[in-house]
């Protein structure tokens, strides 16, 4: 590589990193490790949204992060929302307060945890889909027409 060549692309990255840093969401998002189920709860406001990140969280469970590689940690699970969703009794009044969990708040400057965050989706895809007019596609587990629709055996 020439000394142009060199400058150029060091220049590039440091205007990545330049901008990178301004950005709000990507300065302020926590960094929560894996191996453990801190998905940032106190973080997040008391009440339903609170008491459903914290259902979130102690449903994750130890699982592989990836594929072929040695990663293990904590994270959302099918079976582990299923039993949220029950448990918490989670309805279409907590949808306001799932798209809250499931995003970031300019206000606090806060960002979920990516483990928040999936949770919360995959509750709102179990609740918006319960009446099967949402749009998930026949052959996905939140809608209520698959076989292997997450909530086949209901909430015991």
């Amino acid at each position: 590589m020439d000394r142009t060549t060199s400058l150029a692309v060091g220049s590039l990255g440091l205007a990545a990193l330049v901008v990178v840093s301004l950005l709000p969401e990507a300065s302020r998002a926590a960094d929560y490790p894996l191996t453990g189920r801190d998905i940032g709860c106190a973080e997040v406001t008391v009440g339903r949204p609170r008491q459903i990140c914290e259902g979130i969280a102690a449903s994750l469970t130890w699982q592989w992060m990836g594929h072929a590689i040695i990663a293990p940690g904590y994270k959302p699970s099918f079976e582990g929302i299923r039993n949220v969703y029950c448990q918490q009794k989670i309805g279409k009044n907590d949808l306001r307060d799932l798209q809250l969990l499931k995003n970031y708040d300019p206000k606090r400057r806060w960002r979920p945890d990516w483990r928040l965050e999936s949770g919360a989706d995959m509750l709102m895809r179990i609740v918006s889909n319960l009446d099967g007019a949402g749009n998930e596609p026949i052959t996905s587990i939140f809608n209520p027409q698959s076989p292997d629709y997450l909530l086949k055996g209901k909430c015991s």
